[in-house]
């Protein structure tokens, strides 16, 4: 009975994504596998095979629900904003929740090809999650079924190279601020709003 009660319970499967993107950001998109995610999981690598049919699943799932809560985050913010502005600081906050994330920070040095590759051509899932996403939350002002669906996409297009490029020092605040004006002015421009607006600083 006494070892019963001190057997090791599996772990959730929220430590196990939480183990996912840590191996991701340690060890990168190509080199993190299921022994690494195993181990900070606290479990081993036949309880992951048992729970997920493969490590592209587990990375998939993981890195998908990941980008559902950055992407949730982005929304809360509390200081009130005309319409368009508040659309314009949402997206600039989303491309910077994701700009500095560690999984971003470790793809971006150690996998350049694939961030390329993610920024010419939006054709994954996780592309598809940030579109309905902006779809929803950013162009529903737009009544025109096809203005709407290509506003999207042109927010998108101009938001994913300020998303995925982390600059070297992402704690520097100047940077941060100069990067989040750019984009700024870009999405004004995509909504239809002509810039400088005092209404949206970051």
């Amino acid at each position: 009975m006494s070892g019963f009660l001190n057997a090791k319970l599996p772990p959730g499967t929220g430590t196990v994504h939480r183990a996912t993107l840590d191996a991701l950001a340690q060890y990168g998109p190509r080199r993190a596998g299921m022994t690494h995610i195993a181990r900070l999981a606290g479990a081993n690598r036949p309880y992951l095979y048992r729970n997920w049919a493969s490590r592209e699943a587990l990375v998939r799932e993981a890195t998908r629900l990941e980008l559902k809560r950055l992407l949730y985050l982005a929304r809360e913010l509390v200081a009130p904003s005309p319409p368009r502005c508040l659309e314009t600081r949402v997206v600039v906050r989303a491309a910077r929740l994701v700009r500095e994330h560690p999984v971003v920070r470790t793809v971006a040095r150690t996998d350049p090809e694939l961030v390329h590759t993610a920024i010419l051509r939006p054709v994954t899932d996780w592309h598809a999650m940030a579109w309905s996403w902006l779809h929803d939350h950013v162009t529903g002002h737009l009544t025109a079924a096809a203005e709407r669906d290509s506003t999207t996409w042109a927010v998108l297009t101009t938001a994913l190279p300020y998303a995925l490029t982390p600059p070297p020092d992402s704690s520097d605040p100047g940077e941060r601020a100069v990067i989040d004006a750019r984009l700024s002015t870009a999405v004004h421009l995509c909504l239809g709003v002509s810039p400088p607006c005092t209404d949206c600083e970051p």
